[in-house]
């Protein structure tokens, strides 16, 4: 049986020929303003703190592209 991945020489745990598609990045950008919404929606508009805001929107952004990884991408 022949091996459909193409293996890095120097890192034999790398898959070199994957291709990607643009639907995580989609996925991303969709989570990420849905949660900025929800968060003002819910949170700002409430209490008017700016610094958990911009701390909300720093973090929310590697959680969405994990998020949207996981469900999005191919293993």
């Amino acid at each position: 049986m022949e091996n459909p991945y193409k293996f890095d020489a120097q890192h034999p745990r790398v898959v070199t020929n994957v291709q990607k598609s643009n639907t995580v990045y989609m996925a991303t950008g969709f989570i990420y303003a849905a949660s900025l919404y929800m968060y003002s929606r819910r949170f700002l508009r409430v209490d008017g703190n700016g610094v958990a805001a911009g701390a909300f929107a720093a973090f929310s952004l590697p959680a969405a592209y994990a998020y949207s990884r996981f469900f999005f991408s191919s293993a």
